[in-house]
């Protein structure tokens, strides 16, 4: 292994990042980490880009670091955001449906997940989804969600890009 893919410790780098970060009120913790330090400039373009709004870049960025670390889940979950909010629900689920295959459960990805499938028009995929959400600490998100899963178990027919705008509004609220 040469000195550029030289293996960082991951855990230890949240650790610290994390409590110098709390401390400077700055860590944002859905923010992937580099699991080499040859990937990293990689991934500070593609956070930058991603944080500055600049979409496409951090989507091309984000695919760049996934061919280094395919099996970085929070890498491949914000990749499927961006493309989510790019508008490209089908390649948004794939990328989804890889960073929960990875790490087993995300509920940012399960929460994502079900919205690329409503804007794909599979209401009953995007409710099993979004059954595995649960942030108690995201209550407007929680509850939008709940109330979207009621609508379907109680029978009423489902309007998918209502359900999902019902949701997006309520990240948005809790975003700001």
């Amino acid at each position: 292994m040469s000195k550029g893919d030289e293996k960082v410790d991951v855990s230890r780098r949240k650790l610290l990042f994390g409590a110098i970060g709390r401390l400077k009120g700055d860590w944002d913790a859905t923010r992937p980490l580099a699991g080499t330090s040859a990937s990293l400039p990689i991934l500070d373009a593609a956070n930058r880009a991603f944080e500055q709004g600049d979409l496409e870049e951090a989507a091309a960025k984000y695919r760049e670091f996934v061919t280094d670390e395919p099996n970085n889940a929070p890498a491949r979950q914000r990749l499927g955001e961006t493309l989510y909010r790019l508008g490209r629900p089908l390649q948004a689920r794939l990328e989804f449906e890889r960073a929960l295959k990875i790490s087993g459960k995300d509920n940012r990805a399960s929460l994502f997940l079900g919205l690329s499938l409503l804007r794909l028009g599979k209401t009953e995929k995007a409710a099993k989804a979004w059954q595995e959400y649960f942030d108690p600490g995201a209550v407007e998100i929680q509850r939008e969600v709940n109330i979207q899963l009621a609508f379907l178990e109680d029978g009423r027919e489902a309007d998918p890009e209502a359900m999902a705008r019902a949701v997006e509004q309520a990240l948005e609220r809790a975003q700001s």
